[in-house]
């Protein structure tokens, strides 16, 4: 797999965590605390059994804990690539840290190019730039390499 095709991988992942966040935030949301009436109920609730809110947010976070675990796994092993494994070698290392550093941001943190930018204190084409040559570097001296560095 090229560089890019790893790191949008990545990225997309953390999208989707973000996501799933978000969704786990709205039916917790969902199911917080109600008013109580004490008077005479008239037919069914309109608003069905407060359970399950409560049923639907315990199966999302079951769903996401798989989630997590695995989109953990994918950003460590990212991560490694750019910083090293003591976060003082890879790519930062070999290359220098604003190309990692563009590359995190935007592909292992989800930023977007003006986030990532504004971050580092440079245009959007320049971010974009630094993470195109940090994927050819990564492409053109191995994996392993750029991991074990």
């Amino acid at each position: 797999m090229r560089a890019r095709e790893y790191f949008e991988s990545v990225r997309a992942e953390v999208i989707r965590l973000e996501r799933s966040r978000s969704m786990l935030e709205r039916l917790r949301a969902r199911e917080g605390a109600r008013a109580q009436t004490y008077g005479i109920s008239s037919g069914s609730s309109a608003g069905g059994d407060p359970m399950d809110a409560v049923g639907s947010r315990i199966d999302m976070e079951g769903r996401m804990a798989a989630l997590v675990a695995r989109s953990e796994a994918d950003i460590d092993a990212a991560t490694e690539v750019l910083y090293g494994r003591d976060g003082r070698g890879g790519l930062a290392k070999l290359k220098g840290s604003r190309y990692s550093d563009a590359v995190c941001l935007y592909y292992v943190q989800g930023s977007t190019w003006a986030e990532a930018a504004a971050e580092m204190e440079c245009s959007r084409q320049w971010c974009r730039a630094l993470a195109a040559e940090a994927f050819s570097y990564i492409d053109r001296v191995g994996w392993a390499e750029v991991k074990d560095a």
